[in-house]
């Protein structure tokens, strides 16, 4: 496909420490557009070596709202069976705009390492100075090795490198949408961490109209999304009890008009518009995890400063929180570091109220969408969250597609397009 893609497929064989380029079958990306709809092909490919895959959705790094998201494809080590997680904040566009639309990795390196992914670069490099140190310590010392901070990392901190399920892979120094234990695969594989910078620039068949109609969805969504914001915008029937103590700001992933995020500030006060301390507070980016928290007796404030705690460590937070339910506070983190530090499993994927398809899709948006929509989000590159509140127009997005990528697919088809991989 001459647009929206470079058309580069990575495989890393970490077990040899070789990386290898090829080129994604055209044929293949055009009937299944990208996201998990190509991610599943490479899995079936690929299935005797166990291998994680990560794909771009033929809309991720674009103008159209939403498109924030690549997709991770494993075997969930908690559930055996194959299973989607999202990649979104900055860096699912990030990983596709670094010039890889697909990567597949399998093996285990029998070092520790990490691969950093730049300007249609692969190189695996060496992490054993960092194995053993948490997720925030493994994004700066990424950055800095690289000279540029803007580097995009998604990591495990030690709860992962123990192999235990509950280990959560972490976006940056975030706790995000792996909760179905694939932060345990990169133990298992000896990858700390892919970390990413995407200068690239995407290819599109008529420019002039897919910025017409990319303005026109905008424009929609814009009016769909109204004043809604922040974390409790996510999650309305939730009780956030006294969140407005450390609420700084609301943020929005890469191209998303909701900023359904909220960042919590309480080593200094959240009044202050400047961040004069270094680690002034933490990013409530998992919903489901806030939530859960707060369900097992902390309030805002120690909640924010327990999510701190699992990001840091790669902890999977609804089901720390069933571990600590009851507990003050000190005891709560005490105990959380403990699961830090040894192998911890959990019996089943977390459950997630409102998430759609569980046994699928990684629960990470707990704000519903059918699941034909959800799907056709994960093919797509669109958040599942966004996807979840506004819909999804297939005639525009049949558009769309026609438009950015001279391939022409009906509205019906892009069902049955879903429909695919929720087989």
């Amino acid at each position: 496909m001459d647009y929206m893609y470079t058309g580069n497929l990575l495989v890393v064989d970490l077990e040899k420490g070789e990386t290898e380029e090829r080129l994604v079958d055209e044929d293949m990306l055009r009937s299944k557009l990208g996201g998990a709809a190509v991610n599943d092909a490479l899995f079936k490919e690929f299935e005797s070596k166990d291998p994680v895959i990560v794909g771009a959705g033929l809309f991720t790094s674009s103008m159209i709202p939403g498109s924030s998201m690549s997709v991770m494809t494993a075997r969930s080590p908690i559930a055996d069976r194959k299973m989607h997680c999202p990649i979104v904040n900055l860096a699912g566009a990030e990983v596709k705009l670094a010039g890889f639309d697909f990567i597949v990795l399998h093996g285990t390196s029998p070092k520790p390492v990490y691969l950093w992914l730049h300007d249609e670069i692969a190189d695996l490099l060496p992490a054993e100075g960092m194995w053993g140190r948490d997720t925030w310590h493994t994004a700066d010392h990424i950055r800095e090795e690289q000279g540029e901070e803007r580097i995009q990392v998604i990591s495990i901190g030690p709860a992962g490198e123990k192999r235990g399920s509950i280990g959560q892979l972490i976006v940056d120094y975030w706790s995000e949408g792996d909760k179905v234990g694939f932060g345990r695969r990169f133990g298992e594989m000896g990858l700390k961490a892919i970390g990413t910078r995407g200068m690239g620039e995407l290819e599109l068949a008529d420019p002039e109209k897919f910025l017409a109609l990319c303005l026109e969805a905008i424009g929609d969504a814009r009016k769909r999304v109204g004043g809604a914001r922040g974390i409790d915008s996510l999650m309305p029937s939730v009780d956030m009890k006294n969140l407005m103590a450390v609420r700084h700001r609301d943020s929005a992933c890469f191209g998303c008009p909701w900023p359904c995020r909220t960042y919590a500030k309480y080593n200094e006060p959240p009044t202050v518009l400047r961040e004069a301390l270094e680690e002034p507070g933490v990013l409530i980016a998992d919903a489901p995890g806030f939530a859960a928290m707060l369900t097992a007796g902390f309030d805002a404030v120690e909640t924010s400063k327990l999510l701190e705690v699992v990001s840091r460590l790669g902890i999977e937070p609804v089901g720390a929180a069933l571990s600590i339910e009851g507990l003050g506070f000190a005891d709560a983190k005490a105990r959380l570091e403990r699961m830090g530090s040894e192998k911890t499993d959990v019996r089943s994927i977390p459950t997630v109220e409102g998430a759609c398809r569980p046994d699928l899709f990684s629960p990470f948006a707990p704000n519903g969408g059918d699941e034909e929509t959800i799907a056709l989000a994960y093919i797509l590159g669109v958040c599942p969250r966004f996807a979840a509140k506004m819909g999804i127009d297939r005639e525009l997005v049949s558009k769309l597609i026609e438009a950015c990528a001279e391939v022409e697919i009906r509205p019906d088809a892009l069902g049955s397009l879903a429909r695919s991989i929720l087989l």
